[in-house]
């Protein structure tokens, strides 16, 4: 998800189709992403709230609102993978909209994954040492 978020950041260098089908693949991943950590959903409403898990839950919800927000934003605008939606008008406060939820996302989603930057290298060793050339 996040190199693909940085290919969506590069919008004048791969193209309004390109943009709008990575676009779809971003949606995609980000509903497996939910579905492979649905037991963290579950829980929300569970347990006791430490500062940390506060501070999670708050990115949760602004990446979630931010999503929301890119793709309201990209279905109003798409001239592409969308363009049979029945659509009209609207564009200039879906671009604001758009534009706003993808720099805001950006920098949540940074902030999201540097708290379990631990975890994603642990996974990374993981990987690597499984590799017929890693670590044996």
């Amino acid at each position: 998800m996040t190199v693909m978020l940085l290919f969506l950041l590069t919008y004048e260098l791969i193209g309004e189709a390109v943009h709008e089908w990575l676009g779809i693949g971003m949606f995609v991943l980000f509903i497996i992403h939910h579905i492979l950590n649905r037991k963290w959903s579950r829980s929300v409403f569970k347990g006791t709230y430490t500062p940390l898990r506060i501070w999670q839950t708050v990115l949760v919800i602004g990446i979630l609102l931010t999503m929301a927000g890119s793709m309201y934003g990209g279905v109003i605008l798409s001239k592409h993978v969308l363009s049979f939606l029945p659509i009209k008008g609207g564009g200039a406060f879906a671009r604001e909209i758009h534009m706003v939820s993808a720099y805001c996302g950006f920098v949540l989603m940074s902030l999201h994954l540097g708290i379990h930057w631990g975890m994603m290298m642990g996974m990374a060793r993981c990987i690597v040492k499984e590799l017929p050339i890693g670590g044996r």
